[in-house]
């Protein structure tokens, strides 16, 4: 701004102030810098009015004093001050400047159409309106006078003065949103960052998207809940959003699923919700820049003038003042980012706020969880369907049995599950069964999410947490605190180094406590916690120790679910394969899921010379059960000719046990293959080697009643099947009719005292599901109490795949009777949650089926498909998957027509 512009007028001073030595030149000073202060704030005119005008960017002392690029178009304005009316030589050098300014965008040199604008304090000399009113005028270039219209809407009007400019300025920061500056302090502020540019700062430019932290807005740009992963997938029992709860503090490691479950949930939630990502504050600016997003949200124009001119927790009590009576709910994400103190802090001053707060485990929180007075949550990971659906995505379907797998792996974390998809399918042709293989044994070289993040997790931990959290993984079972301190003692380490490490492992997360107060190591940290073992002979210390800690528990009647499978594995791990035979010859072993997993322990003793014959003559038994439950006929008859070579070589061996078992397993490979005459030889001999009304009698009349059924011979097998459960009722001291209405507990009362053996129970059960499949086939769907007093007893001796297959039969049963709603509550209140809690995998998806059948038949078609349409995503062999072709079909056929339209 050159000095020709500057009206010369009498500065104004208090009468206290000293005179100055030159006046003159005290008038021209005071002159030149209201001059560069009018024009300073009409560039800050232009930037309360940017947005208006859609301009993207403003610049000072270039070309001219201002320029405003628009889409398009760039707007010079030039700013003139005098003290008399403003002259053509006021303004000459600068028309004839723009004419080489507008060359330049002629000739393609500067885009965007251009027009000059001259901004000026005083009014136009009667010259210069002539001149301006002529056809010689330039049409670009338009004079701004105090009154006079405004060539652009958005321009700030010409002033007469600075005070009048101040004022105006000062009433247009008034309508800027959720600014936490007072007014006048903004345009002062703003005026002073225009002084900087001038100066050639940031190439003398301000740009639209510094405006917010110039206006220094409570917010530039509303959070919104991040966006949905395409598909989502949903965890298991996911819970609402808002509960009565005020705050709740979800926790997870990274990649667990928080921020995805909120936002989904979300989406079905009925309030409205404020999320807020506290990663990118400090936890000083956490409090203020939450309040600067609930006034943007909440308050009006009104309400956020009446702010406190502050920041921090200061302007947050502001806000909680203002949003009184206001029903609000906030997210707040990343917590684990921000210290215990000022999120407790927060969380106090909002005290009529409902929070949902996500963020990875973190030791404060149990501090910050105990002062609210809260308990910590975490999400259960994805369902078993959703691992599945994302396996068949990645175009690695997985079975049932290895989904179950998947999640052991990972904890079912939704990042390490689509990481471990990935993998299959990129290392492993597709074959997830092979890649849980491979992260079991810590085989696989490709890095995962769950590596990175939870392998930081642990190396940040000592020595003592390593051990205790390898401890936990070898257990694999939930252990009691006094457990876990006995196992920690084979490894060296004291009592009070155990507690240490599970308050550390429990503060970051990794350990978790069940309903029982049991102590476990989180599923996805398993494989990872397993590389921290010790030297071999300490490990096998610590399994000796184990498996002595778990038979203990086992042999009370005190032991949890799940953990007799882990004690059978370390029975096999640690040699004591006496004791694990001694468990094949109860009937209840077999409806374990874990059984099959012996059957290499099993073929070791078959072929070990030194073995005792007995050993081996159990061994080859209970693999012969296994063939016949797999319907390998081949098999089967090979281990039961061994079974006679067994006993004829070691005569010493055979008594009425070996014997019944023996023409058992004989009658049975000559049942199937249709030799009925050579099973009732074989009945008949071996009845004459066994003690009347021995057990072996009982056993031996329903391997016949169950040959003769695999003959097709079913009023033969059925007649045999009744005569033996009547035998069986009178050996347990039953009647028939002593079973009916009666309930579980009387029953089993009446075993204890009795000393029923258990196994007999299930023979018994065995005999009346028998007698129910033969009245299937004989096209008989009435099966009295057979098929109820069977799950019973089944029940009873513990025997769950038998219960859960006897299950499905009443379930059609029901149906059949016109009481699907009754099939409906035996599926969901017991057969499933049966086969889940005891891994029968191989049963899950023929009970699924068969759920969505009955939906249908209770008129709930919607839900029937989506079940049926979920099982699509496993991998199923080829009569699974006709199965579930003729259950859709069947489906479609009960679902009514859609009347055309």
């Amino acid at each position: 701004m050159s000095e020709d512009r500057v009206r010369p007028e009498r500065p104004t001073t208090p009468a206290t102030a000293e005179p100055v030595v030159d006046p003159a030149q005290l008038i021209r000073i005071t002159a030149l810098h209201k001059g560069f202060l009018y024009q300073h704030l009409y560039a800050v005119g232009c930037l309360l009015h940017m947005t208006d005008g859609g301009a993207h960017r403003l610049l000072v002392e270039r070309d001219e004093d201002i320029e405003v690029v628009l889409p398009g178009r760039r707007v010079y304005l030039q700013v003139k001050t005098r003290s008399r009316n403003l002259q053509w030589g006021d303004i000459q050098s600068a028309v004839e400047n723009y004419d080489a300014v507008r060359a330049l965008h002629e000739h393609g040199n500067r885009p965007g159409r251009p027009s000059l604008v001259i901004v000026t304090d005083t009014t136009v000399g009667p010259g210069l309106a002539e001149q301006i009113a002529s056809d010689q005028w330039p049409r670009d270039v338009h004079i701004l006078s105090p009154g006079a219209p405004v060539p652009e809407p958005w321009l700030p009007p010409a002033w007469t003065d600075v005070e009048e400019a101040l004022t105006w300025c000062t009433d247009e920061a008034k309508r800027i949103p959720f600014s936490s500056l007072a007014p006048r302090t903004l345009v002062w502020k703003l005026a002073a960052r225009i002084v900087h540019a001038c100066t050639g700062h940031q190439g003398q430019a301000l740009t639209l998207g510094e405006l917010p932290d110039l206006f220094e807005q409570f917010v530039t740009e509303l959070q919104a809940f991040p966006a949905l992963p395409d598909p989502y997938l949903p965890q298991a029992d996911e819970p609402a959003l808002l509960t009565d709860a005020r705050v709740r503090l979800i926790t997870g490691f990274s990649g667990a699923g928080k921020t995805a479950w909120a936002t989904h949930a979300a989406t079905h939630c009925p309030e409205p919700l404020v999320y807020f990502d506290v990663a990118a504050f400090t936890s000083e600016a956490a409090a203020g820049s939450l309040a600067r997003e609930l006034a943007a949200r909440y308050l009006n124009a009104q309400q956020h003038t009446e702010l406190v001119h502050g920041a921090g927790i200061d302007v947050l009590r502001s806000i909680h003042r203002q949003l009184a009576g206001t029903r609000v709910a906030i997210v707040l994400d990343n917590v684990h980012r921000i210290d215990a103190t000022p999120l407790q802090q927060i969380v106090d001053t909002l005290s009529s706020a409902r929070f949902v707060l996500l963020g990875q485990p973190r030791p404060d929180q149990i501090v910050l969880a105990a002062r609210l007075n809260i308990t910590v949550e975490t999400l259960t990971g994805l369902s078993s369907d959703s691992v599945a659906a994302a396996f068949a995505t990645a175009e690695a379907p997985a079975n049932g049995a290895t989904v179950r797998r998947i999640l052991h792996l990972t904890g079912g974390l939704p990042l390490y599950v689509h990481g471990a998809a990935v993998l299959a399918r990129t290392q492993y042709g597709g074959d997830p069964a092979r890649m849980c293989d491979a992260l079991t044994d810590r085989r696989h070289t490709t890095p995962m999410a769950q590596d990175l993040i939870l392998g930081e997790v642990l190396d940040s931990l000592d020595p003592r947490a390593h051990t205790t959290a390898f401890l936990l993984a070898y257990a694999e079972t939930p252990l009691a605190h006094d457990e876990l301190v006995k196992l920690a003692g084979t490894s060296g380490l004291a009592a009070t180094d155990c507690a240490r490490a599970l308050r550390d492992l429990t503060s970051l997360g990794v350990v978790q406590r069940t309903g029982r107060d049991l102590i476990i190591l989180h599923d996805a940290a398993r494989t990872l916690a397993a590389e921290y073992r010790p030297a071999p002979e300490a490990e096998e210390v610590v399994a000796h120790t184990l498996r002595d800690i778990l038979g203990a528990s086992l042999y009370a009647g005190t032991a949890p679910v799940g953990r007799l499978a882990c004690w059978v594995m370390l029975l096999a791990r640690t040699g004591q394969t006496e004791e694990l035979l001694q468990l094949t010859t109860h009937d209840r072993f077999f409806e374990h899921s874990f059984s099959g997993a012996l059957r290499p322990t099993l073929l070791a003793v078959t072929r070990d010379t030194d073995a005792e014959p007995g050993d081996r003559f159990d061994a080859l038994n209970a693999l012969a059960l296994f063939a016949v439950a797999a319907n390998d006929a081949d098999f089967h008859r090979r281990l039961t000719e061994d079974l006679g070579r067994l006993t004829a070589a070691h005569p010493d061996v055979v008594g009425p046990r070996e014997t019944c078992v023996l023409a058992a397993q004989t009658m049975l490979w000559q049942a199937g293959s249709g030799d009925v005459r050579g099973m009732n030889a074989t009945y008949l001999a071996a009845c004459k080697q066994i003690p009347e009304h021995a057990l072996g009698l009982r056993i031996l009349r329903y391997t016949q009643a169950a040959g003769f059924y695999a003959a097709e011979q079913y009023v033969q097998a059925r007649i045999l099947a009744q005569d033996v459960a009547e035998h069986y009722y009178a050996h347990l001291g039953l009647r028939a009719s002593d079973v009916f209405g009666v309930g579980l507990d009387p029953l089993a009362d009446h075993l204890a005292r009795t000393g029923a053996d258990l196994d007999d129970c299930k023979r018994l059960a065995d005999c009346l599901s028998l007698i129910v499949r033969c009245n299937r086939q004989q096209g008989a769907f009435h099966h009295g109490l057979a098929a109820m007093h069977a799950m019973k007893f089944y029940q009873l001796a513990g025997a769950w795949r038998s219960l859960v297959v006897m299950g499905q039969e009443v379930a059609d049963d029901f149906v059949g009777i016109g009481e699907p709603q009754q099939a409906l509550a035996l599926l969901e209140q017991v057969l499933l949650p049966l086969a889940d809690g005891y891994a029968l995998t191989d049963l899950t998806l023929g009970l699924r089926a068969q759920r969505a059948v009955v939906l249908a038949y209770c008129g709930d078609q919607a839900a029937a498909h989506a079940e049926i349409d979920a099982l699509r995503h496993y991998d199923v062999t080829l009569e699974q998957a006709q199965e579930l072709d003729g259950q859709r079909a069947l489906i479609e056929r009960l679902t009514p027509s859609q009347p055309n339209h």
